[in-house]
Protein backbone atom coordinates (compact mmCIF):
# COMPACT_ATOMS: atom_id res chain seq x y z
CA UNK A 1 0.00 0.00 0.00
CA UNK A 2 1.13 3.49 -1.31
CA UNK A 3 -0.20 6.55 0.01
CA UNK A 4 -3.63 5.17 0.73
CA UNK A 5 -6.48 5.83 2.99
CA UNK A 6 -9.06 4.09 4.72
CA UNK A 7 -7.87 0.65 3.92
CA UNK A 8 -9.58 -3.29 5.04
CA UNK A 9 -7.47 -6.29 4.48
CA UNK A 10 -9.64 -9.02 5.88
CA UNK A 11 -9.29 -12.63 5.66
CA UNK A 12 -6.40 -12.89 3.62
CA UNK A 13 -3.80 -15.95 3.74
CA UNK A 14 -0.30 -14.30 2.45
CA UNK A 15 2.51 -16.87 2.29
CA UNK A 16 5.77 -17.00 0.49
CA UNK A 17 8.72 -19.70 0.62
CA UNK A 18 10.71 -19.77 3.71
CA UNK A 19 12.49 -22.71 3.59
CA UNK A 20 13.78 -24.88 1.84
CA UNK A 21 14.78 -22.60 -0.43
CA UNK A 22 13.99 -18.49 0.40
CA UNK A 23 11.76 -16.21 -1.65
CA UNK A 24 13.86 -13.13 -0.98
CA UNK A 25 12.18 -9.61 0.23
CA UNK A 26 8.86 -10.79 0.64
CA UNK A 27 7.39 -8.71 3.08
CA UNK A 28 3.55 -9.84 3.41
CA UNK A 29 2.04 -6.34 3.99
CA UNK A 30 3.94 -3.06 3.54
CA UNK A 31 2.36 0.18 4.71
CA UNK A 32 3.81 3.21 3.24
CA UNK A 33 2.41 7.15 3.53
CA UNK A 34 -0.93 5.50 4.58
CA UNK A 35 -3.65 6.53 6.99
CA UNK A 36 -6.42 4.60 8.48
CA UNK A 37 -5.42 0.83 8.01
CA UNK A 38 -6.85 -2.27 9.05
CA UNK A 39 -5.51 -5.43 8.71
CA UNK A 40 -7.52 -8.25 10.17
CA UNK A 41 -8.32 -12.15 9.97
CA UNK A 42 -5.26 -12.89 8.40
CA UNK A 43 -2.37 -15.67 8.05
CA UNK A 44 0.63 -14.18 6.97
CA UNK A 45 4.28 -16.19 6.95
CA UNK A 46 6.60 -15.14 4.62
CA UNK A 47 10.61 -14.76 4.44
CA UNK A 48 10.53 -11.11 5.40
CA UNK A 49 8.81 -9.00 7.83
CA UNK A 50 4.36 -9.76 7.95
CA UNK A 51 3.50 -5.99 8.47
CA UNK A 52 5.97 -3.46 8.04
CA UNK A 53 5.32 0.08 8.30
CA UNK A 54 7.46 2.01 5.79
CA UNK A 55 7.57 5.87 4.88
CA UNK A 56 11.51 6.81 3.64
CA UNK A 57 14.64 6.59 4.58
CA UNK A 58 18.01 9.09 4.34
CA UNK A 59 19.24 11.82 6.41
CA UNK A 60 16.75 14.45 4.68
CA UNK A 61 14.06 11.72 3.86
CA UNK A 62 11.32 13.96 5.94
CA UNK A 63 11.91 16.83 3.39
CA UNK A 64 10.79 14.62 0.44
CA UNK A 65 7.53 14.86 -0.72
CA UNK A 66 7.20 11.20 -2.29
CA UNK A 67 8.06 10.62 1.72
CA UNK A 68 5.60 10.53 5.04
CA UNK A 69 4.04 9.33 8.25
CA UNK A 70 1.92 6.15 8.87
CA UNK A 71 -0.56 6.59 11.19
CA UNK A 72 -4.00 4.77 12.56
CA UNK A 73 -3.07 1.51 11.38
CA UNK A 74 -4.90 -1.33 13.37
CA UNK A 75 -3.44 -5.49 13.29
CA UNK A 76 -5.86 -7.69 14.49
CA UNK A 77 -7.30 -11.31 15.10
CA UNK A 78 -4.28 -12.65 12.71
CA UNK A 79 -1.77 -15.53 12.87
CA UNK A 80 2.07 -15.18 12.17
CA UNK A 81 3.50 -18.57 10.78
CA UNK A 82 7.58 -17.84 10.01
CA UNK A 83 8.19 -14.02 9.44
CA UNK A 84 11.23 -11.86 10.37
CA UNK A 85 8.57 -10.54 12.49
CA UNK A 86 4.87 -9.87 13.18
CA UNK A 87 5.03 -6.32 13.47
CA UNK A 88 8.09 -4.10 12.12
CA UNK A 89 8.75 -0.64 12.41
CA UNK A 90 11.40 0.27 9.76
CA UNK A 91 13.81 0.62 8.50
CA UNK A 92 12.56 2.65 5.29
CA UNK A 93 9.85 4.47 8.00
CA UNK A 94 10.33 8.27 9.17
CA UNK A 95 6.88 8.39 11.59
CA UNK A 96 4.84 6.03 12.60
CA UNK A 97 2.13 6.89 15.53
CA UNK A 98 -1.21 5.13 16.46
CA UNK A 99 -0.28 1.64 15.66
CA UNK A 100 -2.39 -1.02 17.29
CA UNK A 101 -1.80 -4.96 17.25
CA UNK A 102 -4.13 -6.96 19.24
CA UNK A 103 -5.96 -10.30 19.76
CA UNK A 104 -2.97 -12.25 17.56
CA UNK A 105 -1.32 -15.14 17.99
CA UNK A 106 2.39 -15.84 17.00
CA UNK A 107 3.87 -19.42 15.78
CA UNK A 108 7.64 -18.71 15.05
CA UNK A 109 11.06 -17.77 16.46
CA UNK A 110 11.27 -14.24 15.49
CA UNK A 111 10.08 -10.23 17.37
CA UNK A 112 6.43 -9.82 18.08
CA UNK A 113 7.25 -5.85 17.48
CA UNK A 114 10.98 -5.02 15.90
CA UNK A 115 12.19 -1.47 15.75
CA UNK A 116 15.11 -0.96 12.96
CA UNK A 117 17.00 2.21 14.46
CA UNK A 118 18.67 3.50 10.90
CA UNK A 119 21.38 5.68 11.81
CA UNK A 120 21.07 7.52 9.31
CA UNK A 121 17.35 8.68 9.10
CA UNK A 122 15.27 10.52 11.79
CA UNK A 123 12.66 8.36 12.89
CA UNK A 124 9.65 8.91 15.42
CA UNK A 125 7.78 5.58 16.56
CA UNK A 126 5.22 6.75 19.06
CA UNK A 127 2.03 5.52 20.34
CA UNK A 128 2.23 1.59 19.70
CA UNK A 129 -0.26 -0.80 21.52
CA UNK A 130 0.20 -4.28 21.43
CA UNK A 131 -2.16 -6.45 23.11
CA UNK A 132 -3.60 -10.06 24.12
CA UNK A 133 -0.56 -11.88 22.33
CA UNK A 134 -0.20 -15.12 22.75
CA UNK A 135 1.82 -18.46 20.93
CA UNK A 136 5.59 -19.10 20.55
CA UNK A 137 7.94 -16.11 19.21
CA UNK A 138 11.56 -14.57 19.30
CA UNK A 139 11.50 -11.91 21.58
CA UNK A 140 8.24 -9.71 22.57
CA UNK A 141 10.33 -7.08 21.23
CA UNK A 142 13.48 -5.88 19.82
CA UNK A 143 14.90 -2.60 19.14
CA UNK A 144 18.06 -2.55 17.65
CA UNK A 145 20.64 -1.00 14.80
CA UNK A 146 20.11 -1.46 11.40
CA UNK A 147 22.71 -0.35 9.03
CA UNK A 148 21.60 -2.16 5.36
CA UNK A 149 22.39 0.49 3.06
CA UNK A 150 23.81 3.25 5.48
CA UNK A 151 24.19 6.09 3.28
CA UNK A 152 24.50 10.05 4.95
CA UNK A 153 24.37 10.82 0.83
CA UNK A 154 27.60 13.91 1.75
CA UNK A 155 24.96 15.07 4.41
CA UNK A 156 26.43 17.02 7.83
CA UNK A 157 22.81 15.66 9.88
CA UNK A 158 22.95 13.91 12.75
CA UNK A 159 19.89 11.40 12.35
CA UNK A 160 18.80 10.26 15.42
CA UNK A 161 15.83 8.56 16.20
CA UNK A 162 12.43 8.81 18.71
CA UNK A 163 10.63 6.06 20.70
CA UNK A 164 8.26 7.13 22.78
CA UNK A 165 4.66 6.07 24.28
CA UNK A 166 5.06 2.03 23.98
CA UNK A 167 2.61 -0.24 25.81
CA UNK A 168 2.95 -3.68 25.63
CA UNK A 169 0.38 -5.23 27.68
CA UNK A 170 -1.37 -9.12 28.76
CA UNK A 171 1.13 -11.21 26.63
CA UNK A 172 1.56 -14.25 27.16
CA UNK A 173 4.37 -16.39 24.89
CA UNK A 174 7.30 -18.70 24.94
CA UNK A 175 9.94 -16.72 23.61
CA UNK A 176 14.26 -17.25 23.09
CA UNK A 177 14.47 -13.79 24.44
CA UNK A 178 11.87 -11.57 26.42
CA UNK A 179 13.20 -8.57 24.75
CA UNK A 180 16.40 -7.00 23.27
CA UNK A 181 16.09 -3.42 24.00
CA UNK A 182 19.43 -1.54 22.38
CA UNK A 183 19.14 0.86 19.67
CA UNK A 184 21.70 3.32 18.17
CA UNK A 185 23.80 5.04 21.17
CA UNK A 186 21.85 8.60 19.93
CA UNK A 187 18.29 7.63 19.82
CA UNK A 188 15.96 8.67 22.33
CA UNK A 189 13.93 5.92 24.26
CA UNK A 190 10.93 7.43 26.78
CA UNK A 191 7.38 5.69 28.19
CA UNK A 192 7.67 1.98 26.97
CA UNK A 193 5.69 0.03 29.70
CA UNK A 194 5.32 -3.77 29.58
CA UNK A 195 2.20 -4.90 32.09
CA UNK A 196 0.72 -8.02 32.89
CA UNK A 197 3.05 -10.21 30.83
CA UNK A 198 4.11 -13.73 31.38
CA UNK A 199 7.08 -15.22 29.66
CA UNK A 200 9.01 -18.35 29.34
CA UNK A 201 12.21 -19.31 27.93
CA UNK A 202 15.55 -20.34 28.23
CA UNK A 203 17.24 -17.16 29.03
CA UNK A 204 16.63 -16.03 32.16
CA UNK A 205 18.33 -12.98 31.04
CA UNK A 206 17.74 -10.09 28.52
CA UNK A 207 19.10 -7.38 26.62
CA UNK A 208 17.97 -3.91 28.12
CA UNK A 209 19.99 -0.51 28.03
CA UNK A 210 16.86 1.75 29.17
CA UNK A 211 16.51 1.93 32.79
CA UNK A 212 13.08 4.21 32.01
CA UNK A 213 11.30 1.34 30.87
CA UNK A 214 8.79 -0.09 33.29
CA UNK A 215 7.84 -3.54 34.10
CA UNK A 216 4.56 -3.59 35.75
CA UNK A 217 2.92 -7.26 36.76
CA UNK A 218 6.20 -9.09 34.28
CA UNK A 219 7.26 -12.32 34.60
CA UNK A 220 9.88 -14.20 32.95
CA UNK A 221 9.42 -17.74 34.28
CA UNK A 222 7.96 -17.24 37.32
CA UNK A 223 10.39 -14.78 38.26
CA UNK A 224 9.51 -10.82 38.47
CA UNK A 225 10.93 -8.53 35.59
CA UNK A 226 13.10 -6.02 37.21
CA UNK A 227 13.42 -2.35 35.20
CA UNK A 228 17.52 -1.76 34.54
CA UNK A 229 19.40 -0.04 36.86
CA UNK A 230 20.55 3.71 36.11
CA UNK A 231 24.12 3.59 34.95
CA UNK A 232 24.60 0.03 34.05
CA UNK A 233 24.88 -1.73 31.21
CA UNK A 234 23.62 -5.01 31.23
CA UNK A 235 24.33 -5.48 27.34
CA UNK A 236 27.83 -4.85 26.38
CA UNK A 237 28.36 -3.54 22.72
CA UNK A 238 25.05 -2.83 20.48
CA UNK A 239 25.19 -4.87 17.65
CA UNK A 240 23.34 -3.48 14.46
CA UNK A 241 20.76 -6.56 13.19
CA UNK A 242 21.19 -8.15 9.79
CA UNK A 243 19.11 -9.12 7.11
CA UNK A 244 18.37 -12.46 7.03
Amino acid sequence: LYQCNNVLIDGCDIRSPFRPVKAPSTDGIDIDVCKHVVVRNCYISVNDDAVCLKGGKGPTAQKLPENGPIEDVLVENCTFGEVHAALTCGSECIHATNITMRNCQMDNDRPVLLFKMRPDTYQIYENITIDHITGKCGTIVSLSPWTQFFNMAGSAEKPFGTIRNIRITNVNVQCRELALLAGNPTDKVENIVFKNVVATSPNSTFTNKYPSIVFDHVTLNGVPVQAAKAGTDQSGPTQPLKPD
